[in-house]
């Protein structure tokens, strides 16, 4: 549930890497503390756009939008996002991947809660 606090990470932060421009990086795992769905990411790229895609199967596809859009959250470059996403928890896995038009994309994923 969204709160009206400072964001307060409740699990790790993990880094997802897409190496090689307009092809998917691979799949992590989020898990977090206790059960929350909210998520601060940071695109530490400077010039680019990174799409992310999460899901509860390992089986996700992070695509770049066209004309017939796709099923991610854009995050603009150098900038930091609160969102909601599917629940994570210590006994609930999260996946995720990106995707970016660029080589060497990186994008910080941490759980928690607040904004």
């Amino acid at each position: 549930m969204a709160n009206n606090i400072p964001f307060q990470p409740m699990g790790n932060c993990v880094v997802v890497t897409a190496s090689t421009a307009n092809t998917q990086g691979n799949v992590e795992s989020i898990t977090a503390v206790s059960p929350v769905n909210q998520y601060y990411v940071f695109n530490p790229n400077k010039d680019n756009p990174v799409f992310v895609a999460y899901g509860e199967t390992q089986n996700i596809t992070a695509s770049i939008p066209n004309g017939n859009g796709a099923a991610v959250v854009a995050i603009p470059p150098y900038s930091s996002k609160v969102f909601t996403g599917p629940q994570v928890s210590a006994t609930k896995t999260v996946y995720v991947r990106i995707i970016s038009p660029h080589n060497n994309a990186q994008l910080y994923v941490t759980p928690g809660e607040g904004f």
